[in-house]
This record gives structure tokens, sequence and C-alpha cells, in this order.
């Protein structure tokens, strides 16, 4: 007589899919349903479709840079004018620096810091020894103070001559060398950037492994010092009619040039540079031609 095995039943849970029928019945009863299936090919398209608008938009950047970076240029015909630019320092020609060559005792001061002072007027007693101005010109500095021993040398007070004025610009060696005297120079001063002043290059010599520019102006603004900054531009050279190239279209003294639809690598030498432009002195370069200028 064959044994009755007792019907197995499986305990309910919260969220599970058996429901007291067969294991089997239970390990088929899940499946996918129409509705999640739709959902799963709707993220498929969205993820599909913003990956090939990305890849779209990439591809569209890249073709528009590309562009920017080759663009062509033809040289044109001017003028043009070649600077050097330094900053300037305005300097006085005229100082005195009241010293004396033993030690005194500062017994009166005729005058003080600010002062105007003409030749011959009274600067100080020392010792009982009175010292008078040999300029024209303003008490820019007094450093003794009364009954004060001075030591030799020291600087009692100074006095400038605030009305004769020169420009002093320190350059570097390969720059110097282009400067000569009488060269034109334009000046501009800070807070007067609208007005540029005229003037020229008056000398040019070395001082403790300097190379300095000496530059006199033909006209002076009123309310300029000594101690001030310029911004100084001396013209080294002017040519009219020339051949102008842009300094972009040059790489390692070549540049790419095209002429009747034929691309040629072209070695050139440049003269005068401005700005963005060089002036064309060897090269066979025709102003019809087109050049590559690589970058916006």
């Amino acid at each position: 007589m064959g044994h009755i095995l007792p019907f197995l039943t499986l305990p309910k849970s919260q969220g599970s899919c058996y429901d007291g029928l067969s294991p089997f019945r239970a390990a088929s009863a899940w499946r996918p349903t129409e509705s999640s299936a739709m959902k799963f090919t709707k993220k498929t398209i969205v993820v599909v479709g913003i990956f090939a608008f990305l890849m779209l938009a990439v591809s569209i950047f890249l073709l528009r840079n590309d562009s920017f970076s080759k663009n062509y240029q033809k040289p044109k015909t001017g003028n043009i004018v070649e600077s050097i630019y330094g900053l300037g320092t305005i300097t006085s020609s005229q100082i005195f620096n009241l010293r004396t060559s033993v030690p005194v005792v500062v017994e009166q001061l005729f005058v003080e810091e600010g002062k105007l002072v003409k030749t011959g007027d009274l600067l100080g007693r020392f010792d009982q020894v009175t010292r008078k101005s040999p300029i024209d010109g303003t008490v820019t500095a007094v450093y003794s103070k009364l009954s004060e021993l001075v030591n030799p040398q020291s600087i009692i007070m100074t006095v400038m001559n605030l009305k004769n004025l020169f420009i002093e610009v320190s350059l570097e060696q390969q720059s110097i060398l282009r400067v000569q005297k009488g060269q034109k120079v334009l000046v501009s001063f800070e807070n007067l950037r609208t007005e540029k002043y005229e003037g020229s290059v008056d000398s040019v010599y070395p001082r403790d492994n300097q190379f300095i520019v000496r530059i006199l102006l033909d006209s002076w603004p009123k309310s300029i010092l000594p101690g001030m900054t310029a911004d100084v531009a001396i013209l080294v050279g002017e040519k009219t009619n020339a051949l102008l190239i842009p300094l972009k279209s040059i790489v390692a003294g070549e540049i790419t040039r095209v002429r009747d639809g034929r691309k040629a690598r072209i070695k050139i030498k440049l003269g005068l540079i401005d700005g963005d432009w060089g002036e064309l002195i060897e090269g066979d370069i025709l102003a019809e031609d087109e050049l590559l200028v690589r970058g916006r």
C-alpha cells in the first residue's frame, strides 16, 4: 500500500510571488509584462537619442573650430611704422644736493620742503657758514633738523628744478642697438591717455649694466613731476607702399601660399613689424595671393 505525501504549503509573505501553490507554478508565476517591456524600449530610445545629439554637437563644434583655425588672408599694401616700446621715468635735469665735506651743526634753516627758491637764495647756516642755492627750483627734501650734527658727505637738503625735465628709459641690448639720437618719440602719461606728446631721442648711453635712452619732449603737461612714469614709443623705422603680410601666417620662417589653386610653402624674410603685420622684404608673395592664417 502506497504512502500518501502531505501537500506542502508555503507561508505567504509580503511581496512574495508564492500563493501557496506548487513550487513549479510559483516559479513560473513571474514573467515580463507588456507594460514593462514598453518602458524598457522607451528608455533605450531616449538614451540613444541623447547620445546621438551629443555626437552631432561635438562634430559641429570640431568642424567650426577647424574652419576658424584655417583661414586664408591676402597680403596688403600700405604704410608701416615700427616702434620700440618702454616704460620711462621723468627726471629733472637740475638737481642740487647740499652736502658738506666736514662735520657741521645745523644752526639755522631758511627754507622748508616745497618752497620755491632762486639762484642765490639762502638755504641754511652751518657752523657760522651760510649756504646758497646754485639753481632755480623747489626744495624737495630737507633731511636735517636744527642743532643736529651732520656727518661729512651726508645730504642736508635737495633742490630740484621741476621745469627742466627729461625721460629716462632702460632698454634691453637687442632693442638699444636700433635706437639712435634724433629718432622721433611718442609719449603718453597715465590719466592722460587721450593725449600724445612728441619728442626725440637726445642720447643713448650705458649705466650700471643698463642701456639708457634720454628723451626730450617738445612740450610738457603742467601736472607732470619728476618720479612719474610714462609709456614711450620710439619710432625706429617707417616705410610707405610696403607689401605687408599677417604675422599669424608665419610658421618657422615660412608661410603657406595659395596661388592659382595650388598650395606651396614659401620662405620669407621680414623688415619692419607693426602690430599684427610685417613688411615683406624677401619671398615670392604677390598681393593677390592667399595666405594660410592659423588661429582665430
